[in-house]
């Protein structure tokens, strides 16, 4: 009987701490891993430089909520748009295409219209090597957002 008794006792301490442990873990996943300082809310960055930054680092790491943060129109986030499944499935076909060991911005961007500018950039150790793509930035009026990428010489996923 004594046995039964603790046996008993470490099963209730051990379906408690894995209660609690659960939802710590739903804590942690309903905060976005966009990294420190952003907010799951949060769209685009604050300068075309950032957007582009953030938006290669979440395709690095395979953050594909980060990146649709990051990816938009001068309306607003993709997301919006295409809504939450979809825009992340086509980050997931861009980081595959993109995912670079490291990158460079080009000095000089060139000014579109509607506020919108290309800029060139250096990636180094994506699929296809060591490539220069041009990205295309927009500004809704508050954030910027990466537009546009030119993935033809990049390959398929």
């Amino acid at each position: 009987m004594r046995g039964s008794l603790w046996e008993g006792a470490g099963v209730r301490a051990g379906v408690m701490v894995v209660a609690v442990a659960g939802f710590a873990l739903i804590g942690c996943a309903s905060r976005g891993s966009a990294g420190p300082g952003y907010g799951a809310d949060l769209y685009g960055a604050e300068s075309a430089e950032a957007a582009i930054g953030r938006f290669l680092d979440a395709a690095r790491l395979g953050d594909y909520p980060a990146m649709a943060r990051l990816f938009g129109t001068d309306e607003g986030p993709a997301e919006r748009r295409w809504g939450r499944a979809e825009t992340e499935q086509r980050m997931f076909v861009l980081a595959s295409l993109l995912a670079p060991r490291a990158w460079k911005l080009r000095a000089n961007p060139i000014a579109g219209a509607g506020g919108a500018s290309r800029w060139m950039v250096d990636l180094t150790g994506t699929r296809s090597g060591d490539v220069s793509v041009p990205f295309i930035i927009v500004s809704d009026g508050n954030r910027w957002f990466v537009e546009r990428i030119a993935t033809e010489g990049l390959g398929t996923p």
